[in-house]
């Protein structure tokens, strides 16, 4: 069984609210991750319906870094992951974390066969990826315009039998030492 973490070594995910929307758009343009319609407004009830959303905050400074989503769970038991950072403020190796809590959080909280996520070549070096060694699903090329420019859409996917492998071998030290991704954290008494 796997425990929904909301704080890693460096992060910490709270919940977001409506009053955060309109920031949340901003960082989603900001970090061509996906595209948006601002004025279209998908009706409740279809894929694009965020079933969890977080900020996400840098731990020990408390700046704000950008947003989480997970959003389309479906009767299939698939969900859609979504990490939006700003590249200003986010280092290396912060997407990556706020990927791995995403993800866990997800396999944790929902009865979910597999967790979907979609990026451009424009995130992958904030989360330490190439074109060339991507292991993506999917890539539709020339996909998305922005920046000036169009976009290869990469599709990733992960099953929970992967994650559940993933966390046991490969992960130990994103949450911090002597923190598990089965069981909830040891913190000292008092501690926030």
């Amino acid at each position: 069984m796997l425990f929904p973490h909301t704080i890693s070594r460096r992060l910490r995910f709270s919940p977001a609210s409506n009053t955060d929307q309109t920031e949340f758009q901003r960082a989603i343009l900001r970090t061509g991750i996906e595209s948006i319609r601002p004025s279209v407004r998908p009706p409740t009830g279809t894929p694009n319906q965020r079933n969890a959303a977080f900020l996400v905050t840098h731990r020990s400074s408390g700046d704000i870094l950008g947003f989480g989503t997970l959003h389309g769970l479906d009767p299939a038991g698939h969900i859609r992951a979504g990490v939006y950072l700003d590249p200003e403020r986010a280092r290396l190796g912060v997407g990556s974390e706020a990927i791995y809590l995403s993800i866990n959080y997800a396999f944790a909280m929902f009865d979910i066969d597999k967790v979907l996520a979609q990026t451009t070549e424009a995130t992958f070096g904030s989360v330490g990826l190439n074109p060339q060694n991507s292991k993506a699903k999917g890539i539709l090329r020339d996909f998305l315009y922005f920046r000036g420019r169009h976009w290869d859409l990469y599709g990733f996917e992960i099953e929970r039998s992967e994650w559940e492998k993933f966390v046991d071998a490969d992960l130990d030290d994103v949450l911090g030492p002597g923190e598990s991704w089965r069981a909830a954290p040891a913190r000292p008494a008092g501690s926030s």
